[in-house]
């Protein structure tokens, strides 16, 4: 595949070329900073989930290690790096919060930057895309690549949108409220999605928000109508059957909605 990568994407690749990585799992994430001059920690952090500390040349990453979950301790991690790689000469403090590292796509240019090297330098484009090649697209190609690339569902879902195999619209819901979307390139249905409004009726989203209700194992993807998320082209179009994947993130009440076409 020829990829086209952003800036960031093209510094995550660079420095795992620079530690003789092909496969970012062969290494502890620890090691890899200690290897590239930063020091690391884990502690307990209040209202963030990670920070860089950078002065006189040297820089602390900290990872709260009341995170529940390794998955998202390395991805904390790698968003620090990211910090660290593009970002240390810049300002001497970054802090992330639960906020920063999900705003992927509303968020500042370093947040950003610091998020696009963490998916890339975590779940390299060419070794994500070889893994889910001539899978047909349900949630189990979800949990597979969250297992492989050692990330969490999350992460995978985020990584699939642009690097997937397959096309897919994501919307990320916090509180009840519509925050922001994003879908593959050749995706063509248009959502017509109102900023911090609930999530349409018809939709999974609403339904765990409204009725706490949360699908697992077969039951994941569930059957919903175009009409539920996206504008028909006119009142003669057919109505049509997509699919919703909707994760659940209960500690901090967000829903990642993944959808796609029968």
């Amino acid at each position: 595949m020829n990829f086209t990568y952003t800036a960031a994407e093209h510094k995550a690749k660079k420095v795992l070329d620079e530690c003789g990585l092909n496969d970012p799992t062969e290494e502890p994430l620890k090691k890899i900073i200690f290897g590239r001059k930063a020091f690391y920690e884990e502690v307990p952090l209040v209202g963030k989930e990670g920070e860089i500390v950078s002065v006189d040349n040297r820089s602390i990453i900290t990872i709260n290690s009341n995170i529940q979950f390794e998955t998202k301790k390395r991805f904390a991690a790698a968003h620090e790096l990211g910090h660290y790689e593009m970002h240390r000469h810049l300002k001497p403090i970054f802090s992330d919060t639960e906020e920063d590292l999900m705003n992927w796509y509303k968020a500042g240019p370093h947040e950003m930057e610091a998020n696009e090297f963490a998916a890339e330098f975590l779940m390299p484009s060419e070794l994500f895309h070889k893994e889910c090649e001539r899978k047909k697209f349900e949630p189990k190609v979800i949990e597979h690549l969250a297992n492989r690339f050692q990330v969490s569902k999350t992460a995978a879902i985020l990584k699939f949108v642009k690097r997937g195999n397959h096309p897919v619209f994501i919307m990320y819901c916090k509180d009840n409220k519509m925050k922001w979307w994003k879908k593959s390139d050749d995706f063509y249905h248009f959502c017509p999605y109102e900023y911090d409004a609930p999530p349409p009726t018809g939709s999974v989203a609403y339904e765990v928000f409204t009725k706490g209700k949360t699908y697992y194992g077969d039951e994941s993807k569930q059957d919903i109508w175009k009409s539920d998320w996206f504008q028909m082209k006119n009142d003669d179009e057919p109505d049509s059957k997509f699919f919703e994947y909707c994760l659940h993130a209960k500690s901090y009440n967000y829903t990642i909605s993944i959808i796609w076409e029968k």
